[in-house]
């Protein structure tokens, strides 16, 4: 590519892509989807997942269950919580059991569930999923005890 022909790419694209940002001073974008995990509010983010036997009880809590956003504080809106959510646990043999529905609230318009493995439970990978479309998945491991 000729020296001219680059110049003038450079002067056309640099426009186009400055368009397709929008910055502001001290704004950026954090906002999370609900989830669900096994850390507190002020728990660690993408934490490792549980390792639980049967019989035990794994306390579980769900975070950002909100219908909006101000992850910026230039709004006047707090984060107001979704309606309650059901959850269900899916053990390893694929048999369900319903845990509940759960109302979202607090600092992180969360929620907090204990939920007790049956001790019949093989080992293998489990889920607790709520019943939003998409729904939150929190996957886990049952092992032998």
């Amino acid at each position: 590519m000729s020296s001219v022909k680059r110049v003038l790419a450079v002067i056309v694209l640099v426009p186009l892509l400055a368009a397709c940002t929008s910055f502001t001073a001290g704004e950026s974008a954090s906002c999370v989807s609900p989830y669900i995990d096994d850390q507190g509010p002020r728990g660690t983010f993408g934490a490792p997942t549980a390792t639980a036997s049967a019989g035990d009880h794994l306390t579980l809590y769900g975070h950002w269950y909100t219908s909006n956003c101000n992850d910026t504080n230039q709004g006047n809106e707090d984060p107001a919580p979704l309606p309650p959510v059901r959850l269900t646990l899916t053990l390893p043999d694929k048999s369900v059991q319903n845990l509940g529905s759960f109302t979202p609230a607090g600092a992180d318009v969360g929620f907090h569930v204990v939920v007790r493995l049956p001790r019949t439970a093989v080992p293998g990978t489990a889920s607790i999923t709520d019943d939003r479309e998409p729904p939150a998945v929190y996957h886990f491991t049952i092992d032998r005890s």
